[in-house]
């Protein structure tokens, strides 16, 4: 019986590794794969006309052509910057899901870095200052109000940790309320009613995807809707305002600050004024850079190859 080859290439820069353990666990697993890792994204180009199913980070859309066996494509990432759809509808993208696990976690941090004002109390020690009346003014998240900006897999997981400090969740998306997915949304709202939403908001979560639908869809006048006390987070695209807009709402105190993973240009440039603002904290797009990333992804894999392969099996 002829086996189905899986032809892989993780290994690009700044990706998190793939560990040979977990390669040949992978083969134990599923004895009907023939495994092919390749290195450079010219080796995956060249196995193609014998691929099955490939799993990749960086898939161009002139390779579907070079596949004609190819049942589905498998990208540990969550975007389509990297591994676009198949111009032909053919081949099936599958995109990572697991990314909100780790990325809530960031976006915890980062709230609760603003709120209990740590960045004052990092100064202090530098200084060995002591001084606590100011943290008098810090904030619990609990009965804060959060509006979560492109409330898919990574919105929803984001809400599920945030509900367990009893904050407020208002969901921003395109489609209807699913009670079977939204259940830990307490609104669900569309874009028409964003400035309503952001005049309540303490903390306002960007995971938007990129794209022609979202470029620049947050203007100034969704700045100036915002509460001057309110924190603003990206960790979705940069694409989705213009980054002298979010300067000028920063330096002119419409809003209370920003926790930033993505950027206009990446990586930002060191003459950007992102960088020396004292309200904004910038990570170099690793909100979901944990040393389990790769664990996860192995664990998605293994469950989507399991799928493709029974849809395949005889009756």
């Amino acid at each position: 019986m002829k086996k189905v080859r899986l032809v892989v290439h993780l290994e690009t820069n700044g990706a998190p590794a793939s560990p040979a353990a977990k390669w040949r666990e992978l083969a134990r697993s599923f004895p009907e794969l023939e495994l092919v890792r390749v290195a450079t994204q010219e080796e995956l180009e060249r196995a193609l006309p014998e691929a099955d199913i490939a799993a990749a980070w960086s898939f161009p859309a002139r390779f579907y052509e070079r596949a004609p066996h190819l049942r589905a494509v498998i990208t540990p990432s969550a975007g389509n910057e990297s591994t676009p759809p198949d111009p032909s509808g053919r081949v099936p993208v599958i995109h990572a899901t697991f990314h909100g696990i780790l990325m809530s976690e960031t976006l915890l941090a980062l709230m609760l870095f603003f709120n209990r004002q740590l960045r004052r109390l990092l100064e202090n020690q530098a200084a060995r200052r002591w001084e606590r009346d100011y943290l008098h003014a810090s904030r619990q998240l609990r009965g804060q109000h959060v509006l979560i900006l492109g409330y898919g897999n990574i919105g929803r997981r984001c809400a599920r940790l945030l509900k367990g400090f009893d904050c407020t969740i208002t969901g921003m998306k395109r489609s209807p309320r699913d009670s079977r997915l939204d259940v830990d949304a307490d609104a669900i709202i569309t874009y028409s009613h964003l400035p309503a939403a952001l005049a309540s908001a303490d903390h306002v979560v960007l995971i938007l995807p990129g794209g022609a639908e979202t470029e620049r869809i947050i203007t100034r006048d969704h700045f100036r809707a915002m509460k001057r006390s309110a924190y603003l987070y990206n960790l979705g695209r940069g694409n989705c305002y213009s980054e002298e807009d979010l300067v000028w709402a920063l330096e002119s105190d419409l809003i209370a600050g920003a926790g930033l993973d993505v950027f206009e240009t990446e990586p930002l440039p060191p003459s950007s004024r992102l960088w020396e603002l004292p309200n904004v904290v910038v990570l170099p797009h690793a909100s979901a850079l944990y040393p389990g990333f790769m664990d996860l992804f192995f664990e998605e894999l293994s469950s989507r190859l399991r799928e493709l392969l029974a849809a395949d099996a005889p009756v």
